[in-house]
């Protein structure tokens, strides 16, 4: 496969993995400056850098670096013999007596969110997330309001029932969900679902008014227990900045989550 299309294959699918590029050859080294290879949170690998032992090398640093690194350049010096080199120059046991630079870039994944709704609010949620780097997914048991044509935006769409859907669905960790959906019998099963499965989440939003949203907290404790934690819960949802049209809310909604997502403090009257 073309390491382009994995590149973008990857990105598509939200799969965090690093782009090893050669970008400086000297001597016999096996990789010429334009070599490429991609390692994805697997540990497989795609492409080539030259082979041998600096490949093993550079996908091993590749694994290294999908635990939490940060994009880096690294010198390599392929040779056998004794020699003291440069602090920042790695010595690869090659034959070949040659020099390679290395520049890794770091591709993690986005902060994935489940929008539970493709109502007015949600398709305008929809069109703001890509612009701030969010990887988002579209559930709603309408296949009129589940699709790219009337809710684009969204990278994936999930025409399902809700109560199905969050009984057996496997988010990744601190994962964002919102729930927008036509019923608050809906929004209800939706969070029960989450919190029975201690689903481990970075915010959970449910549009609602106070008193919905206190009604809400009151049968979650009744229902599933009585040492439930609803600080990342977010009912009634989204900053208080104003206005009552569908962007206003869907801005209000996106503030909100930049401030979580940066752990900035928002003071809330």
């Amino acid at each position: 496969m073309n390491e382009i299309k994995k590149i973008l294959e990857l990105q598509g699918s939200n799969k965090s993995f690093v782009v090893a590029i050669v970008i400086e050859s000297k001597g016999s080294a096996p990789g010429k400056s334009g070599f490429r290879i991609i390692v994805d949170s697997q540990g497989k690998s795609f492409g080539t850098v030259g082979g041998g032992a600096i490949e093993f090398e550079v996908i091993e640093h590749c694994k290294r670096l999908l635990s939490g690194g940060k994009n880096e350049v690294k010198k390599y010096l392929l040779t056998k013999k004794d020699i003291i080199t440069e602090e920042d120059t790695t010595v690869v046991p090659m034959m070949c007596n040659g020099n390679v630079k290395i520049f890794y870039e770091v591709y993690g994944m986005k902060p994935e969110v489940y929008i539970f709704g493709g109502g007015h609010v949600g398709q305008a949620l929809l069109r703001m997330l890509p612009n701030l780097g969010y990887h988002s997914r579209l559930i709603d048991n309408r296949e009129e309001f589940c699709n790219p044509n009337t809710a684009p935006g969204a990278d994936e769409y999930i025409c399902t029932d809700y109560i199905d859907y969050t009984q057996k669905f496997i988010p990744s960790e601190k994962s964002i969900h919102i729930c927008l959906t036509h019923g608050h019998s809906f929004d209800y099963e939706i969070l029960k679902n989450i919190f029975i499965r201690k689903l481990d989440v970075m915010y959970i939003g449910v549009i609602s008014s106070k008193s919905k949203g206190k009604q809400l907290k009151e049968k979650l404790l009744e229902e599933v227990g009585d040492d439930l934690d609803f600080s990342k819960l977010h009912t009634p949802i989204g900053l208080k900045i104003g206005g009552y049209s569908a962007d206003e809310i869907a801005l209000s909604i996106a503030a909100e989550l930049q401030s979580v997502r940066y752990s900035k403090n928002v003071i809330i009257e």
